[in-house]
């Protein structure tokens, strides 16, 4: 009893670490997102957005390919020397990955800068590098620190990386100094001193065979966490560079500005995706399929009432658009409706997601954001040409929607056959 009640005090201690990090990092992006996008203005808020959204790209493929599977085969693992020996050859992946990702970010970015792009210099190419490799293995230690449910050097690697950036941010806009290349340019500076110095901390040894040893032996659960995420990348963050002919950087820029007003609820998502998949590892272990289920619709049932709470936001959308937003970007008000459904839907998909890569069955899960991105990438050619911005907000909607359909029909049929 005493043993049990120890472990239940270390749980709720991380929870309250995992929740205080997601507070602090989802509160300094909402406050980025404000600052950089009422002193850019919609028009090169719209080019910084083009090119986060390439940085956040990097991030997700670095994770489908080392730390995604790393958390998900660790808890199998109850031997010690063993789960040693995976994330020692995981950070060695890592490596390999982020330093492949810099470089392809510094020559894409190269070549659009050769090419004429309007807004951006040599500044914005060193930053996006920079943050390319960075951020990647940032994720990897922040992955680590929810498998090892190490809540403390959690908050400790987000808060020197996100308030640096903060106070930097604020201190141009209020100085005027602001400008696109500068914006990008504090993701790299603050990420990698902090990245480096936290992979050093580990003392883990990292070797080039034991890179490849970790990509050989765990393809297959990469390859089946690329499509997803790459398919979901491109259904929800992807298809602005394919509304940009008809709405323009301007009309990117107000989309993700508003989008971002909801960004306070990542803080809820990632501490879900971070802890769940480890928790819904260890309901299966423990039990099998039908705790597993069990689990997963109590869950549901939790995760669909919170998620609720957002639609009434939306009534007040323009007083709050104009409030934090400025005059620029009120007109584009109504996209608050939409981006609430889209959090309502992706956060109920993820209890699905989470099931099915507690069973390793993960191949349904990249088929349903294939579904998902391919009903998107369809309907923003259409919508935004018939409606504008907003025809790009509720295709992210109905792929979404897509996607989370065919995940619950495989779990109804799952569960009809026991």
């Amino acid at each position: 009893m005493t043993s049990r009640l120890q472990r239940l005090l270390l749980r709720t201690r991380h929870v309250h670490w995992v929740l205080a990090d997601q507070m602090l990092v989802s509160g300094c992006n909402f406050v980025l997102a404000i600052i950089y996008a009422r002193a850019l203005g919609p028009t090169a808020f719209g080019i910084y957005a083009l090119i986060t959204a390439a940085q956040q790209y990097f991030v997700s493929v670095s994770v489908s390919l080392v730390a995604n599977p790393l958390v998900t085969r660790a808890p199998h693992l109850e031997n010690g020397e063993e789960r040693t020996r995976l994330i020692a050859a995981s950070l060695s992946a890592q490596f390999v990955i982020s330093s492949a990702l810099a470089l392809l970010a510094l020559v894409g970015l190269s070549l659009a800068l050769a090419s004429g792009a309007a807004g951006i210099s040599g500044l914005a190419v060193l930053g996006l590098a920079a943050s390319s490799f960075a951020l990647p293995l940032l994720e990897w230690c922040r992955k680590l620190c929810f498998l090892k449910r190490d809540g403390a050097t959690l908050v400790w690697v987000d808060a020197l990386t996100y308030l640096p950036i903060l106070i930097a941010a604020f201190l141009l806009a209020q100085a005027g100094s602001m400008t696109l290349d500068l914006g990008v340019l504090l993701w790299g500076a603050a990420s990698v001193p902090v990245a480096i110095g936290a992979a050093v901390r580990l003392r883990i040894p990292c070797a080039l065979p034991a890179a490849r040893s970790f990509m050989i032996q765990n393809w297959r659960l990469a390859r089946d966490f690329i499509v997803p995420f790459q398919a979901h990348w491109l259904g929800s963050q992807g298809i602005v560079y394919l509304a940009v002919p008809v709405v323009g950087t301007a009309g990117i820029g107000a989309y993700r500005s508003i989008s971002g007003l909801l960004g306070f609820t990542n803080a809820i998502g990632t501490t879900l995706d971070n802890m769940m998949p480890i928790r819904f590892a260890e309901v299966y272990r423990a039990g099998g399929s039908a705790p597993l289920r069990k689990y997963a619709i109590r869950f549901a049932a939790g995760v669909i009432g919170v998620s609720t709470l957002l639609l009434p936001l939306a009534f007040f959308a323009e007083p709050i658009v104009r409030l934090l937003l400025g005059s620029a970007y009120s007109t584009y008000a109504q996209l608050i409706w939409p981006q609430a459904f889209y959090i309502l839907i992706l956060f109920v998909s993820k209890v699905a997601i989470y099931h099915d890569r507690a069973r390793l069955q993960t191949k349904r899960i990249a088929v349903s954001a294939l579904i998902g991105s391919a009903v998107s990438t369809l309907l923003v050619i259409l919508l935004t040409s018939e409606f504008g911005v907003i025809g790009l907000a509720w295709s992210t909607v109905l792929g979404a929607l897509t996607s989370f359909l065919y995940l619950v029909l495989g779990m109804a049929d799952r569960g009809r056959g026991g």
